[in-house]
């Protein structure tokens, strides 16, 4: 291969125009002639036995490999289809045990309503009872109330390095704010108020635990939406004229968070999980309990 005439030009452009002309190095070319100039070194008796034993411990390391795995494999497949089995099974025994428990929940309201019949309006107060401590399902108008969090920011938004986000400014609402909300509408008439679909007792509870709201010790995430039933008309007129509806209107403009309210002509609230009863019994014995002398202290000189 001829080697041009060097050009006369730019450096720069002359160096370009070599590596673009000449692509394979000098000093390859070197190292093969002084290769060739020495002589070629003796191959040892140990080498072609030794290439093939290395061969034959590489191919029995793969067969054993390959015969593990493959035996272990139809039994990984027997366990998860055993477990996947098992699973389904208890899904089909819970689906059975709650058609059971909604069956008998049903003829026990029928037999009790029937034993009520003609106990003078006591059927109607136990109803009105049951609606009151949330343990049936209700129907009715209502509000609508959604509080939501802001989108969350960027990091050079919120004032923190790359790939960092405070939990501050992606969890503004709390426990405080969804309780706030349920507080006004009970005190404008509601009759029954559901969280997230989760519904209300007067023994429940809305707390917060880290970043997570809890309503009767169940996580919930936003948006967080408020229903209560009632008379929608009342209920929605003396919402927006109250303290809560216009602070977090403020907080709309001025934090960024969603906060919406509507009328609604039929709402669905199911009803509460079944409390665990405590009850008390008296002692067995109306006996006098045995009292201890308690010491009188000795005065310290």
């Amino acid at each position: 291969m001829s080697t041009p005439p060097p050009y006369s030009g730019n450096p720069a452009t002359s160096l370009l125009v070599d590596l673009v002309t000449n692509t394979l190095d000098p000093g390859y070319a070197e190292a093969a002639a002084r290769r060739a100039e020495r002589p070629g070194s003796p191959q040892r008796w140990y080498d072609r036995p030794v290439l093939a034993l290395g061969c034959l411990l590489v191919g029995f390391v793969l067969v054993i490999a390959y015969l593990h795995t493959n035996r272990a494999a139809p039994a990984a497949a027997r366990i998860t289809s055993d477990l996947a089995g098992r699973v389904r099974s208890a899904q089909a025994t819970a689906a059975a045990l709650g058609r059971t428990a909604d069956g008998l929940d049903a003829t026990v309201k029928q037999q009790r309503n029937a034993a009520l019949s003609g106990a003078g309006g006591l059927s109607a107060a136990l109803s009105a009872e049951e609606l009151a401590a949330g343990a049936v399902a209700v129907t009715g108008p209502g509000v609508v109330v959604t509080l939501t969090d802001p989108p969350t920011p960027t990091a050079s938004a919120a004032g923190g390095r790359a790939g960092t986000t405070p939990l501050s400014a992606t969890h503004i609402l709390t426990d405080r704010d969804v309780r706030s909300v349920v507080n006004e509408l009970w005190s404008d008439g509601a009759e029954a108020i559901s969280v997230n679909n989760i519904r209300l007792t007067s023994t429940s509870a809305i707390r917060f635990a880290g970043q997570a709201v809890l309503v009767d010790f169940e996580p919930i995430i936003g948006p967080y939406q408020i229903r209560a039933i009632g008379d929608s008309g009342s209920l929605i007129t003396r919402f927006v004229q109250s303290a809560v509806a216009s602070r977090y209107q403020t907080l709309t403009s001025a934090d960024g968070i969603g906060f919406t309210f509507s009328e609604s002509s039929k709402l669905n609230l199911p009803a509460s999980e079944a409390p665990d009863l405590r009850y008390a019994t008296a002692p067995s014995s109306t006996a006098p309990r045995p009292t201890t002398a308690v010491p009188t202290p000795t005065p310290t000189r």
